[in-house]
C-alpha cells in the first residue's frame, strides 16, 4: 500500500474539517489507476461520499470529490469500482449533481460489461439494488430515462439465452400464509436447487449467476427494514446473492392490488434487464396466477415459463386449464424441476440436484402429524416417478 493511499484510509476513518477535506482531495488526485481501484470498495466509496458534509464547505468539496472520481477519472474505474461510486452516491444525498454522474457512470459502459455492472449493482446486501437506483434515486425523470434508453440500446443483438428467475415468497419459498401441508415456516423441499437450476440454465454454463430476484407484496419502509429482513430471512435459508423488489401498504388490501404491484415491478425488471428471458415463480393462494397469466399476455417474448406452487388444492380441470395458457401448477419442486426439464429449462444435474436436495429437506422436517408427512412424501414420490423417465 502506497503511503498515499494509506492517508487516503486514515482521514477517511473519521469525521473531516475544512483543512483535512482540502488535503483528501489532493491525495485523491495523487493516486495512480492501480491505487484507486484499490480503495473503491462498497465501504469506502460510500464513506468518502458521504465524508465530506460536516461543515458549510462539506456541500462543495463533496461535488470536488464527485467530479473527481466519477467523472475525470471515471475512465480508469473497473467494474467493481464503479458500481462502488454509484453505490456511495445512491446511499448519500444523491441530488442533480449525483444523479448525472450516475447516469455518465452508467451510460458509458457498453454490451456485455453493462450486463455485468448492472448484476453488480443489483447483488447489493441491503435495499441499495438497481431497481431502487433507476426507479427511486434518479428522480429527475429525463436522466432516469436516459439510462433505461442506453440499457435498452445496448441489450439489443446481446446473445443472453439465459433466464433472470423472478420468485415470490411467501408459500413459494417458505410456508408462511395458505398452506397447511408443511408445519409453519418450513423452507420447502427443494426449492433452492430448484431455483439454482433455472439459474445455470439446460447447459450449466450460464452468463451469470445469482440472477434471482424475489418479488413480494410487502411493504418497504423508509429505511428499507422490511426488505432488509426479507433479505436476511433468505440468506439465512440459504440464498446466496439475490435481490428484493417490495411492495407497498397499499398493494396488501386485495389480491387484484397485490397482483398490480408485483406486476409493477416486474415491469421495472423488465425495463432494467431486456437482454434476459424470465421465468417466474408464485404460489395459488396470493394472486400469483392472476400474475403469471398478466406476463404471458404483457411480455410473451420474454417469458419462459410460470411456475405455480399449489397451495389450495386446485383441481384437474382447472390446473389444466391453466396449462393452455402456459402456467404451470405443481405440488412439489420435484414436480416443478421435471416440467422445467421437459420445457428445456434446466439440466439433468439440475434436476438430479433438485430431487437430492427435497429428499434430505424431508429427512429434516419436524412434521406437525403422521398424516401430514405421509401425505407430503406420497406426493414426493408420484413426482419423483413422473419426473425419473426424463432424466435417464
Amino acid at each position: 500500500m502506497s503511503a498515499e493511499l494509506g492517508l487516503v484510509r486514515e482521514l477517511l476513518a473519521h469525521s473531516t474539517g475544512e483543512d483535512e477535506e482540502g488535503r483528501l482531495l489532493a491525495l485523491l488526485r495523487a493516486l495512480d489507476t492501480e491505487e484507486l481501484n484499490e480503495l473503491l470498495d462498497d465501504h469506502t466509496a460510500d464513506r468518502l461520499l458521504g465524508a465530506l458534509d460536516n461543515h458549510l464547505l462539506g456541500p462543495r468539496n463533496r461535488d470536488a470529490v464527485i467530479d473527481l472520481v466519477a467523472v475525470q477519472r471515471a475512465g480508469e474505474l473497473d467494474l467493481d469500482s464503479r458500481a462502488a461510486v454509484i453505490y456511495g452516491l445512491q446511499t448519500g444525498r444523491t441530488g442533480h449533481r449525483g444523479e448525472e454522474a450516475i447516469a455518465g457512470l452508467v451510460c458509458a459502459v457498453e454490451g456485455a460489461e453493462l450486463t455485468h455492472l448492472k448484476n453488480i449493482v443489483n447483488l447489493r446486501s441491503d435495499h441499495h439494488d438497481l431497481e431502487g437506483l433507476v426507479f427511486k434515486d434518479l428522480d429527475d425523470r429525463d436522466i432516469r430515462q436516459r439510462v433505461l434508453d442506453h440499457i435498452h440500446a445496448q441489450a439489443q443483438g446481446m446473445p443472453v439465452t439465459e433466464a433472470k428467475v423472478l420468485s415470490d415468497i411467501d408459500d413459494t419459498v417458505f410456508c408462511k400464509l395458505h398452506d397447511h401441508r408443511y408445519p409453519r415456516g418450513t423452507l420447502y423441499p427443494g426449492v433452492l436447487a430448484f431455483q439454482e437450476a433455472l439459474d445455470m440454465g439446460p447447459d450449466d454454463d450460464p452468463l451469470s449467476i445469482g440472477d434471482l430476484t424475489f418479488v413480494t407484496a410487502r411493504p418497504m419502509d423508509f429505511f428499507g427494514l422490511v426488505e432488509n429482513h426479507s433479505r436476511e430471512s433468505l440468506k439465512k435459508a440459504g440464498v446466496a446473492d439475490l435481490s428484493v423488489m417490495s411492495g407497498s401498504p397499499f398493494s396488501l388490501l386485495s389480491l387484484d392490488t397485490m397482483a398490480g404491484k408485483k406486476l409493477e415491478n416486474i415491469a421495472h425488471h423488465v425495463q432494467l434487464y431486456p437482454e434476459y428471458r424470465m421465468t417466474f415463480m408464485g404460489d395459488s393462494g396470493q394472486g400469483d396466477v392472476q400474475v403469471g397469466e398478466r406476463l404471458w399476455q404483457e411480455f410473451p417474448e420474454a417469458m419462459d415459463a410460470v411456475f405455480i406452487h399449489d397451495v389450495v388444492d386446485t383441481g384437474i380441470q382447472a390446473r389444466r386449464e391453466h396449462a393452455e395458457h402456459r402456467v404451470w401448477f405443481h405440488d412439489t419442486y420435484v414436480g416443478a424441476a421435471a416440467k422445467a426439464l421437459e420445457l428445456g429449462l434446466i439440466s439433468r444435474t439440475g434436476w438430479k440436484h433438485v430431487v437430492d436436495e427435497a429428499a434430505q429437506a424431508l429427512e429434516e422436517i419436524v412434521w406437525d402429524s403422521g398424516e401430514q408427512e405421509a401425505a407430503m412424501r406420497a406426493l414426493f414420490e408420484r413426482d419423483l416417478a413422473d419426473g425419473a423417465g426424463m432424466a435417464s
